[in-house]
């Protein structure tokens, strides 16, 4: 009888460390002003746009410089899809 009961207490106890692994998971920091940045000119250059500068403050991007009308609202959109950015101000003139 002994030897079932710490049989049964050794598998609960090993359940439950297994169960409670998902506690020690770290959560990804969101990305800073320059990350966001980075991501969004990384989005220029796989788009293929110039001549737009990009500055970040407390998640809103804010675009500046001349682009043709196409590649402004690719730039707005590229700089949306970057994880962080809650609004985006388009300072751009077009060309």
């Amino acid at each position: 009888m002994k030897k079932s009961v710490l049989a049964l207490l050794m598998s609960m106890a090993l359940v439950a460390s297994m169960g409670c692994s998902n506690w020690n998971r770290v959560t990804p920091a969101p990305l800073d002003n320059k990350a966001m940045e980075a991501e969004i000119v990384k989005n220029f250059t796989a788009d293929h746009i110039n001549g737009v500068d990009v500055s970040v403050h407390e998640g809103v991007a804010t675009l500046s410089g001349k682009a043709t009308p196409s590649d402004r609202d690719k730039a707005i959109q590229d700089a949306r899809k970057v994880s962080g950015i809650k609004s985006v101000v388009s300072n751009i003139s077009t060309q």
